[in-house]
């Protein structure tokens, strides 16, 4: 998968675990499937807009302390 799903992965779990929530709480919260979330953290799937709000609003944060910069060169 790109680089871009990794670091998007690895900001919501580092987000997740600052908020102390495991996976199954951040699902409950969220509303999607423990599974889909721990392979949206591992990078080897690309999350919807839609996902990644309910995400967001399940970690009470905004879509931009999830989303990485995006590498032009």
């Amino acid at each position: 998968m790109s680089d871009f799903a990794k670091k998007l992965g690895k900001n919501i779990k580092m987000m997740r675990v600052m908020k102390d929530n495991n996976q199954a709480e951040l699902s409950f919260m969220s509303g999607l499937d423990q599974s889909y979330l721990s392979r949206v953290e591992n990078g080897t799937v690309n999350v919807t807009v839609i996902k990644l709000c309910c995400i967001a609003k399940a970690l009470d944060c905004n879509l931009d302390e999830l989303v990485p910069e995006i590498d032009e060169s």
